[in-house]
């Protein structure tokens, strides 16, 4: 089975800044990778290199086999992108905005596509609220179930639980786990240890755009990333198991 996301040698330049330097990363189908870093740390550009947002680069990123600057529309559908702005019409309601991008994205049946996705996200209740009368963590749920809507395999997610209150983040965390249940693979960036690490099953840092970090969570509980982690911003260098490692099978 091919990779969910195969990355060699990822890099990418503005001017005399390098935003990512070399990166190899393989992500496995069914896996929840954390993407951590500070502000800056190449996290959002990575992402966007991934979801055919940023063209230019060097290296190669292929997404279940098929390199993305040559992928098909058919293989650009299956990727699913959440980014900080939730790209959802603040004027219509959660219900018409799901219907629309199911309708966008030609799927056969988008009034119970749009309903089912409602209730997947807890947000039933509020289908006929306009998205400028939700909460920041309703918004965020609308905005998953926009990214689901086509029903990709790869989801991607940039500071997911940026704004998020305790209950709003337990929910998303649920959201992914589902997913991921469901055979889907998850890339999330952030730098908020506290709730992605516990919902993912593989951690990655990337500091000053390279891969300083790379291990499945299963072997290193909380206390022991935390280290890791904040020897990395304050060092810039890992220390202690998983640094530079690849993650074992």
């Amino acid at each position: 089975m091919s990779a969910a996301l195969e990355c060699a040698g990822l890099t990418k330049r503005y001017g005399r800044v390098a935003a990512l330097r070399a990166v190899n990363l393989s992500v496995a189908p069914g896996e929840c990778v954390a993407i951590f870093g500070r502000n800056g740390a190449g996290k959002s550009t990575f992402l966007q290199i991934t979801g055919s947002l940023i063209r230019s680069y060097e290296g190669t990123v292929a997404i279940f086999g098929a390199d993305i600057r040559k992928a098909s529309l058919e293989t650009r559908r299956t990727v699913g992108f959440v980014l900080h702005d939730i790209c959802l019409y603040s004027d219509l309601s959660v219900l018409d905005n799901l219907r629309f991008f199911a309708r966008l994205y030609g799927v056969a049946d988008p009034e119970a596509r749009a309903r089912e996705l409602l209730e997947r996200v807890e947000l039933g209740h509020r289908a006929a609220s306009t998205i400028r009368e939700l909460s920041r963590g309703m918004k965020q749920r609308a905005a998953i179930a926009r990214a689901l809507v086509h029903d990709p395999r790869l989801l991607l997610l940039d500071e997911p639980f940026t704004g998020l209150d305790e209950l709003s983040s337990q929910s998303l965390a649920t959201m992914l786990r589902d997913f991921a249940n469901r055979g889907g693979t998850v890339l999330m960036s952030t730098h908020d240890v506290e709730r992605a690490y516990p919902v993912a099953t593989r951690a990655v840092i990337l500091e000053r755009g390279a891969l300083t970090y790379d291990r499945h969570t299963a072997e290193t509980d909380l206390t022991a990333f935390r280290h890791a982690y904040w020897t990395v911003l304050f060092t810039g260098e890992p220390r202690g198991a998983g640094a530079a490692e690849r993650p074992r099978a």
